[in-house]
């Protein structure tokens, strides 16, 4: 008795479909990393600004005092 599934597909094929989507899911992956370290790396460049920002105010408050302009 033969019997024969109408779906019936080489193993190789299927085992290069789950080799494509396996490729796929670590593409995702990488790129899902790859975001974060963009995100991160934004937050700490707006952190050096607003320290740097911070920086150049208490620097005019220090001139301005220098200056006597703050009687």
């Amino acid at each position: 008795m033969n019997v024969q599934f109408s779906n019936e597909r080489p193993c190789s094929e299927a085992q290069q479909e789950r080799e494509a989507i396996e490729l796929e899911r670590m593409s995702l992956g990488a790129l899902g990393q790859e975001l974060a370290m963009e995100k991160i790396k934004g937050m700490q460049k707006d952190a050096l600004i607003q320290a740097l920002g911070q920086e150049v105010v208490m620097l005019k408050l220090d001139i301005i005092q220098l200056k006597g302009g703050g009687n």
